[in-house]
């Protein structure tokens, strides 16, 4: 599949035309718009919100986005990812594939993924919880899947026995300031198949993101997530994981950048031996914004996860940290840790970190701690001593910090290009 090809992706409809969409898909859409209406805009009486309200988003026209206003392109350089396929989106929002996909790999557009396996489709589709108040944006999400010009979606399936590598997804906005797009990832992953998926946030503009991860016995999914977005961009992202026996999965983020950026991910660990690794670094400075949401369930016996979470937090910026494992009755044997620590380097940064273990469960090994303080001064002296001037001292103090981190990410290409933002933001940031 070569570059602004989209074979898989249906007719061409043209810019801002909408898709054809089954019966239950449009009264799905209309449900979860008018629970939307009912819930509205997510606020700080909520308490999964009570840190992060979108109320400000209210006045925003949240139905249409304008293309073309907003970031320069020649101000956003892609990762380097060894040449790996990248996925991007025509002006109509179908996706475009650049390189070429192994065999056993499909990348379909909603419309060409409806017609070709909607009997899979819409038990997901419909299993997306959207009923809370606090789910509010999941609900708009679904609102305007496949209806409305500022949406885009795509599924991405991984045959059996698969490697399908390592694919790109480029989020690269230039909607105007006062619009918000919606946007669904879905990726299905067959049986001891295993896929290395990249998202890069960069540029300017307002995404809605819904992530939907099944993994089948076996299988294999890492995730990563660079956020280097301009200070007036806001990105709210949910992933629902399913994961089935001995599936192993892990998400890497790396969130530096200016704007705002919410990060839930709900995980069910459903069958013995199902592991989930979730790493995240962040370090908004300014007045940027950065929020985790983490809810692991572990339902079955023998499961095993791991959230390691690390801040650096500079000038007026702000962190979240909740992080929830729930370790069901009969899902014995599992083995579960938690760690959440940060670093506040002004008098106005802050910090709100929460981490929490429900154990129900016999047999079971479980850790969590979180800490927010300062850099430690003896070992910036120390430093000093030997002759680092002290801005560097400072920087490399705060590298070792957060490297730790990405240092862990599996995928040795990923890991490499995600060191290198980070070092860069280190060094702009001291």
């Amino acid at each position: 599949m070569n570059h602004a090809t989209n074979p898989e992706t249906g007719t061409d409809r043209g810019q801002g035309a909408t898709i054809a969409v089954p019966a239950w898909l449009q009264d799905l859409s209309s449900r979860a718009g008018e629970r939307f209406e009912s819930h509205g805009w997510p606020h700080k009486r909520l308490e999964d919100w009570k840190y992060t309200p979108l109320t400000g988003l209210a006045a925003l026209d949240h139905a249409e986005a304008e293309a073309g206003a907003g970031a320069d392109l020649n101000d956003i350089r892609s990762l380097d990812l060894g040449g790996a396929p990248a996925l991007g989106w025509s002006p109509d929002r179908s996706p475009e594939v650049r390189g070429t996909l192994p065999d056993g790999v499909r990348i379909l557009g909603l419309e060409a993924a409806l017609d070709a396996m909607g009997n899979r489709l819409k038990p997901l589709l419909e299993g997306l919880d959207t009923d809370a108040p606090s789910l509010a944006m999941s609900a708009l999400n679904t609102a305007r899947l496949g209806s409305s010009p500022s949406s885009a979606a795509v599924v991405i399936v991984v045959e059996s026995g698969v490697d399908a590598g390592t694919l790109a997804v480029e989020w690269t906005r230039f909607g105007a300031s006062n619009a918000l797009d919606n946007a669904r990832v879905i990726v299905l992953l067959g049986e001891d198949a295993s896929l290395d998926l990249v998202e890069h946030h960069a540029g300017a503009g307002m995404l809605n993101m819904v992530n939907q991860f099944e993994l089948h016995r076996g299988s294999r999914l890492r995730h990563a997530r660079l956020q280097d977005q301009q200070a007036s961009s806001w990105l709210i992202t949910r992933t629902e994981l399913f994961q089935g026996q001995d599936s192993e999965f892990e998400q890497a983020s790396l969130d530096i950048g200016k704007g705002l950026a919410r990060h839930d991910l709900r995980t069910r660990l459903a069958a013995t031996g199902a592991r989930c690794v979730t790493l995240g670094a962040y370090l908004p400075t300014g007045d940027a914004h950065v929020d985790h949401h983490l809810d692991v369930r572990h339902e079955a016996p023998g499961c095993n996860s791991e959230q390691v979470f690390r801040g650096v937090v500079h000038d007026r910026g702000t962190a979240v940290f909740n992080g929830r494992v729930h370790v069901l009755p009969g899902a014995d044997d599992s083995e579960a840790h938690q760690s959440n620590q940060n670093l506040l380097l002004s008098r106005e940064a802050e910090v709100n970190t929460k981490p929490e273990l429900v154990i129900e469960a016999d047999e079971v090994v479980a850790s969590h701690g979180a800490t927010v303080g300062q850099l430690d001064e003896r070992a910036v002296f120390y430093l000093r001593s030997r002759g680092v001037s002290e801005p560097l001292a400072r920087r490399m103090l705060t590298g070792a910090f957060c490297r730790s981190v990405v240092d862990a990410i599996g995928n040795e290409t990923v890991r490499e290009a995600l060191r290198e933002r980070l070092e860069a933001k280190l060094e702009n940031a001291s």
